[in-house]
């Protein structure tokens, strides 16, 4: 997958990623680090990529429609250690296959991967 991951994505997250074989822009990394919300997703739109995040703001569908861009994974997996955080995102992330993404919301929680509607 083709994959934004968000500025907020703990940077062990993005490694899991990369370590996964996906493609990955770190919007942190980028010269558009700080940029509102909208921005994010026109470039995740633009490109067709993948957001991934732990910004609940992306879980809100009519605001940021996922089937526009390649998909939004929202993580949240908060208030737990990192690296304990690092391992269920790996873990759920490696279960998702790519049709299970594309074009749709994912959310990462403690209890799982729970995916809405079609592309």
């Amino acid at each position: 997958m083709n994959i934004l991951a968000n500025e907020n994505l703990f940077e062990p997250m993005v490694e899991v990623l990369r370590a996964c074989g996906h493609s990955v822009l770190d919007f942190k990394r980028s010269a558009l680090a700080g940029a509102p919300d909208e921005d994010v997703y026109e470039r995740a739109v633009r490109e067709r990529l993948v957001i991934v995040t732990m910004d609940k703001d992306f879980a809100r569908t009519l605001r940021f429609p996922p089937h526009r861009c390649g998909g939004i994974v929202v993580v949240r997996l908060y208030r737990i250690p990192v690296a304990e955080a690092t391992n269920l995102f790996e873990r759920c992330f490696r279960s998702l296959k790519p049709e299970q993404v594309a074009g749709r919301p994912v959310i990462i929680s403690r209890s799982g991967v729970r995916t809405r509607g079609s592309a």
